[in-house]
């Protein structure tokens, strides 16, 4: 699953925002804000989006396996269904 980071700024906190779709047609959305001090340790800021981004690819593999465990079929026909 693809997701979009986005990037804007309110009242002075810029906020990176991630969106995407998980595998059961729900939308995840999350958020972290920084402030422009906050903003010159980049090396943190990097390291919270990638955060973001591990936290979104979490949330898709369990709901992925929710998906999986919940079909009534055979269990080599699960084992076919990603």
């Amino acid at each position: 699953m693809a997701a979009k980071v986005g990037k804007y700024s309110r009242d002075g906190v810029t906020y990176y925002e991630i969106r995407g779709p998980l595998p059961d047609g729900t939308r995840y959305e999350d958020r972290v804000g920084f402030s422009e001090r906050e903003l010159a340790f980049r090396c943190h800021v990097a390291a919270r989006i990638k955060l973001l981004r591990s936290e979104y690819e979490i949330a898709c593999r369990k709901v992925r396996a929710e998906c999986a465990a919940n079909i009534a079929a055979p269990g080599w026909l699960k084992q076919l269904i990603f």
